[in-house]
């Protein structure tokens, strides 16, 4: 299954719990802000896995310098907008900062497995 099948399974399925947490929990969620940071980190995982992959393709000796330069300016990204967030919505930051986290893991582990799964398949 495509790398961008599966963060899009993800995606809804982190929509769905916010759904149901939304109708459970007595605490008000921005649902609005917590499903943009939803696409949000799903649109920046897809990207960073498409240009993980074709930095393997091109030069595989340099692989490992292309992924540590693409993972910092992801880093980098993500630290600004999250930052930006937090200044702008200060009142309502922390669920979304909770939801960000979890995103960041998940599609970490899924970018990471997807990724060395592509290269065993190609190496």
């Amino acid at each position: 299954m495509k790398y961008s099948v599966k963060a899009l399974i993800v995606y809804l399925i982190a929509m769905v719990i916010l759904a149901v947490l939304n109708e459970t929990v007595s605490v008000e969620l921005n649902t609005l802000h917590l499903s943009l940071c939803g696409i949000f980190m799903y649109g920046t995982s897809v990207a960073v896995h498409h240009f993980t992959v074709m930095a393997s393709h091109e030069k595989p000796q340099r692989f490992p310098t292309y992924v540590m330069a693409i993972t910092g300016l992801k880093m980098l990204v993500y630290i600004v907008a999250l930052g930006i967030y937090v200044f702008v919505f200060t009142e309502t930051a922390t669920p979304v900062i909770i939801a960000f986290l979890l995103f960041y893991v998940i599609y970490s582990v899924l970018e990471v497995t997807s990724t060395l799964a592509i290269l065993k398949k190609n190496g």
